[in-house]
């Protein structure tokens, strides 16, 4: 018996539902020659504990793909609510390529990597792997250097195009 093929759902439609989804902001840096490339963004994930192991999805034509091309490792800057200004600047597209993070307090960590100051933790991971979906890259691989700055901070949250946080941290 042939099942019929269904047609796939309207991208504004998935669009809109996708809205739903309570997403936390990061920032993600990398070297790009002598600059640092960034933005912001909200699909990153933990793939493992044992051994700790991150990943983020990045549009595959990107200025921000193109750094990663050729990057040994990111830092994800996880944002705090105090974080929007800077969610919205690295989130614009068309952003400038020199000067991107002059405005924005960063920290360099001992690996090199740079961290929005007062996030709530960053994450470095070295790529071990770019996985290719459809429009996207995925970007994973071990994590190698990690630390908390703002122990008492609120995450910095997305919800239908709007941001936000918890009121109180447990």
């Amino acid at each position: 018996m042939d099942t019929p093929q269904r047609d796939l759902v309207g991208i504004d439609e998935y669009r809109r539902m996708t809205g739903y989804m309570s997403t936390g902001l990061a920032v993600l840096t990398c070297a790009k020659g002598s600059h640092t490339a960034a933005i912001t963004v909200d699909s990153y994930m933990s793939v493992s504990w044992d051994p700790p192991t991150m990943a983020v999805s990045v549009y595959s034509g990107s200025r921000m793909m193109e750094a990663l091309d050729t990057a040994s490792r990111y830092t994800l800057s996880v944002l705090s609510a105090d974080h929007q200004d800077t969610a919205e600047w690295l989130g614009t597209p068309g952003q400038p390529i020199y000067g991107l993070l002059s405005q924005i307090p960063t920290e360099t960590t001992e690996l090199g990597g740079v961290v929005i100051a007062n996030c709530l933790a960053y994450f470095t991971v070295d790529i071990a792997q770019r996985t290719e979906i459809t429009t996207h890259t995925l970007v994973s691989g071990p994590v190698v250097d990690q630390g908390e700055r703002n122990t008492e901070g609120t995450p910095l949250q997305r919800f239908h195009r709007s941001y936000g946080t918890f009121t109180e941290r447990n």
